[in-house]
Parts: structure tokens; sequence; C-alpha cells
């Protein structure tokens, strides 16, 4: 029996119709929600989320700015660029585009901007809101996504034995705490956890670790090292899905949040595979192996069109409110 596929589109349009009323509002009053993002990569995986975030901002009334930085700006730079958009009191939200440059920090970075413009909702001020109280605004994109679409599957989570693989800031831990919220019994675990034996019997399924993208940036780094200095080349990493059918209980929830952009084969020389362009030919894949596992799952999503859209749309959730909040109009539906 194939899983139900939970699609992220329906539930996105929802969000969006919220984001919509408040973009009206704001126009009524004058103004308008502007997200601007950071980057600092020349990363395929961060371009097309830069591109996917600036098309459904400019089709949902919202203004998208993408400051772009060199690959190898220096921390520095990086954290004065935060400062200086989050100071722009025009702004209604700012996201970090990641991967970055090497010795910057992620953390001071965020730290820098306004919480209030915080469109990720990972500022440690707006996690610990989540710690303490179960909730947050803004709140965090990608957690909030994965927790509609499981309630989609299943509406009352008390109790259900929940495990989710990843322990990042911005997915892992916030929907760990999202899933607390709701009752559920929580399990996070990770690439060093044994996932077989954690997997047993989870009914929730969540993989968020991002594993095979990982690896492959850091063999890559260590490929290109070897290419010019020589010595013993580096072996070939793991890119295969973290999640696999003989690991998956019959009937359990699965939900892919990994985002990996990985080659679709190697050459002689350990390296990428090119295209037509002379460019590294690269694929997407998810944490989780759907082809087969989808045959063992309840409810499963698509390595894409499952999470990413309503991701996007919570972003632009948080980036409205945050514009009708400074300009003292109530939020739509919240009573603030």
């Amino acid at each position: 029996m194939t899983a139900t596929i939970l699609e992220g589109a329906a539930a996105a349009a929802v969000i969006l119709a919220e984001t919509a009323a408040g973009v009206g509002l704001l126009a009524a009053a004058g103004r308008k929600a502007i997200l601007a993002a950071i980057q600092a990569n020349r990363d395929p995986g961060s371009d097309w989320y830069a591109a996917a975030q600036a098309k459904l901002a400019g089709a949902n009334g919202v203004e998208h700015r993408l400051i772009r930085l060199p690959p190898d700006a220096p921390g520095a730079d990086l954290l004065a660029s935060v400062r200086q958009v989050s100071a722009d009191p025009a702004l209604s939200g700012l996201i970090i585009l990641t991967p970055l440059p090497a010795g910057a920090s992620h953390l001071s970075l965020v730290e820098a901007m306004d919480p209030a413009k915080d469109a990720e909702g990972l500022h440690p001020a707006n996690l610990g809101r989540l710690l303490v109280a179960g909730r947050a605004d803004p709140a965090p994109c990608t957690a909030m996504a994965a927790l509609t679409l499981i309630k989609t599957a299943i509406g009352n989570l008390a109790g259900k034995r929940c495990l989710v693989i990843g322990r990042s800031a911005a997915v892992g831990k916030p929907l760990a705490l999202l899933l607390l919220s709701e009752n559920a019994t929580v399990t996070i675990a990770h690439t060093r956890s044994d996932l077989g034996f954690a997997m047993r019997e989870a009914e929730v399924i969540v993989a968020a670790a991002g594993a095979a993208g990982s690896r492959w940036r850091a063999y890559e780094a260590r490929w290109r090292a070897w290419r010019e200095s020589g010595g013993d080349r580096p072996e070939p990493p793991d890119i295969e899905p973290l999640v696999r059918a003989d690991m998956v209980r019959r009937g359990a929830i699965v939900v892919d949040v990994g985002d990996n952009y990985v080659p679709a084969g190697l050459g002689a020389d350990g390296g990428p595979l090119l295209d037509a362009g002379g460019k590294p030919d690269m694929r997407y894949a998810g944490d989780v192996d759907f082809a087969k596992v989808k045959d063992i799952a309840g409810f499963i999503t698509r390595p894409k069109g499952g999470v990413g859209p309503l991701t996007n749309a919570f972003l632009l959730r948080n980036v409205v409110r945050s514009a009708l909040a400074a300009n003292g109009i109530a939020i739509p539906g919240s009573g603030k």
C-alpha cells in the first residue's frame, strides 16, 4: 500500500491568504512589507532558495531585496551588513542565507539583528520564548511547516511517539519543542545515533539532518585541497539517504526536511561529473529514500513540494506580521 502524499501547497495557500490580508491592511495605511536576504555564497541550493523567496514574495505583495556579498567575505563584513540592514526602519524581515563563508558564525549574525525582524524565527530571544512558552512570534518557519504537515495527517499528537532526526537550531530543536507543546512524546536523534533502533517504534519521523549535503561539502573541500596539494586522495562520502525503508515502522508519518544538493555522479578523479555547461552536475535529494519508504509509510512528503512551500509561506507571514506590528496595525486573527 502506497503512502498518502503530504503536499505543502494546500496548507501554504491558507497561510498566504492570511498574509494577503495583512498586505492589504498595510497598503491601506500606505505601508508595505519588505524582506531582505543576505547571501555570501555561490551555493546552488542557496541560489534556488533565494530565487524561490523572491518569486513568492513578489506574487504576494512583499518586496524582496537580495544583498549579495562575496563568498569569501570576512565575518566582520557580514556582521556589519546584518547590523546595517536590520537597522533600516523600512525593513520588516531579514534572513541570512547559508552556507556561510569559513569562519563566519551564524549565531553571531542572527544575534546582531532585531529579534522583531528575524524572518526565520531563529534569534535566541524568539527561540527562548518557544522554549519557555511553547510558542513564538516570529515562529521558526521550517519547524512550523513540518508541524503543520504532521497535523494534516494526524490532528491530535498527544502521546504520539515522534522522532526528530537533526539537532539544528533552525529545525530539529524548535520542532521538538513544538511537538512537546502538542503533548507528543519526542526523541531527538542525529547522524551519530543508532537510527534503526530509534525509528523502530516511531509513529512520526521527521528527517532534518541534511546529512548527504553536509558530507558532500566536507568531501569537496578535502578533494579540492588534494587537487591543489597532492597527497592521498580522500575517499568519496556516503551520500545515500539516512532514512531507509527497512528502518521505518509500517504506517508511520514521514516528513522529509533534508535539503541536499549532491553530484549526479563522480568522475574518475573523484570530482563531480560536469554538465553541458561545464559546471558540476548536481541533483537534489532529501534525507529519506522516498521511492522505497512510500511503500511502508502511511503518510509521506516528497523531497520537494512538501515542507518547502510551507516554509516560504511561514517566512512571508513572519515578515508581514512584523510589518503590521511595527505600524501598530492589528494582526488578522491574532487578537493583537
